[in-house]
């Protein structure tokens, strides 16, 4: 089956979108799909750093990278790119679009043509419930209002018209069928672990990373995430600030890459007094895999989204995960708190505090046991692509009972 994926970003890209997505595709590949991925040269978030374009074949899958301009300005429309090579690959001949992230520029394109050709279309949507009520309530400047509006009516018609909607969690999921009134909306939580990449982590490789970064026989808690406001490093290092004095021996490592430069300036500068207690990356993401193995706790400390899949790495590698309930699929799903995990209130640094101290001073060792068993009975990526193969062919079937625009039209 011939499968094309539409995204702005994709590996070697960071952030949890894009690693679902290549994960996905590698593992559609993998099962004998003709798998095509569409999306721009963009290699981080900020719009400032590319690849180059081109076709190329990536873990087997068909990699179609195009030239893009990020626009000089915000608009309400989420999408602060123009790539004139999506909208033509829009046409290329698929037996099942999939339109990834925020509805964007490419979804009104992809819409039309599954009216015109009948293609199923699936779009797998990122955005939280807690962001989606915010952008509906329209408050803050009319920019805002416009956003609102465009969702309200647009977007809604847009998604309204898609084969399936898939959430990235429960209350994503809640909130697209009660608040934009959709009734083709399914539920999937895509991240997942690559057990081999974890267990195939050396001896040499642990220690290397830790002689690199300077990190000698201390225990660490690791803050696995992009450097961005949104994944709350600030969070942490106040959290534990204190608590190092009381309990040496720890570092705190934040090694993720950089989204957000005049923020990560301010996270350096709040640790800046606590001179090498607190280190910084960048690492690759072999060297990210094995901290992870050497990590004693994973904090994921955000201010809202949907999955948090570090938490996943974090316990398959044993760790104890520590995550804010504004992590939608954490609150509503897979954290049982002090079963396998522990949820802590979003920025309340005396509450993640007072966790991340139990991590340090606790065994916890049944906690930590619990994470990794649900991991590997859940979040694999065989699991993973198993559960979005069967919502795949819901949209097939769907997809062959829905009239063409052009019949649509010749029976009203």
């Amino acid at each position: 089956m011939k499968i094309r994926t539409f995204s702005y970003f994709y590996p070697p890209c960071v952030g949890g979108g894009e690693v679902i997505l290549q994960h996905q595709a590698e593992e559609l590949a993998r099962r004998g799909h003709d798998v095509h991925v569409h999306t721009t040269t963009y290699t981080n978030l900020n719009l400032a750093e590319r690849t180059a374009a081109g076709t190329t074949v990536e873990g087997g899958v068909t990699v179609h990278r195009h030239g893009s301009f990020a626009l000089p300005f915000n608009n309400p429309f989420e999408a602060n790119a123009v790539t004139p090579g999506l909208l033509r690959d829009v046409v290329a001949e698929a037996d099942l679009l999939v339109c990834m992230g925020y509805p964007s520029l490419h979804l009104g394109a992809l819409t039309a043509r599954a009216r015109l050709t009948g293609t199923p279309l699936v779009v797998q949507n990122y955005v939280t419930a807690a962001f989606l009520e915010e952008i509906l309530a329209g408050e803050g400047g009319l920019n805002k209002r416009v956003r609102s509006a465009y969702w309200r009516h647009l977007t809604r018609r847009a998604l309204a018209r898609a084969s399936l909607v898939i959430a990235d969690s429960p209350a994503a999921g809640r909130a697209l069928s009660e608040r934009l009134g959709l009734g083709n909306v399914r539920t999937h939580i895509g991240m997942a672990v690559d057990p081999a990449e974890f267990d195939g982590v050396t001896r040499e490789a642990r220690a290397a990373i830790r002689a690199r970064l300077g990190l000698g026989a201390d225990r660490i808690v690791l803050a696995p995430s992009r450097l961005s406001r949104q994944k709350g490093p600030d969070l942490l290092v106040r959290a534990m600030a204190p608590l190092f004095a009381g309990t040496p021996g720890w570092r705190l490592v934040i090694p993720g890459a950089v989204n957000e430069p005049e923020f990560a300036a301010e996270v350096r500068a709040l640790a800046a007094p606590l001179g090498d207690r607190v280190v910084f990356g960048p690492v690759s993401r072999p060297e990210l895999v094995a901290l992870f193995r050497e990590a004693e706790i994973v904090c994921l400390p955000s201010r809202g989204e949907t999955v948090g899949g570090v938490v996943f790495e974090g316990m398959y590698s044993g760790a104890l995960a520590i995550v804010s309930d504004a992590v939608e699929a954490a609150r509503d799903d897979y954290v049982c708190h002090e079963r396998n995990g522990l949820l802590v209130p979003a920025e309340d640094v005396d509450a993640l505090r007072a966790a991340v101290a139990r991590g340090m001073r606790e065994d916890l060792g049944p906690v930590r046991a619990s994470g990794r068993r649900m991991v590997e009975m859940r979040f694999t990526w065989s699991k993973s692509v198993d559960r979005l193969w069967a919502l795949y062919e819901e949209a097939l079937r769907a997809g062959e009972q829905r009239p063409r625009g052009g019949e649509e039209r010749g029976r009203a």
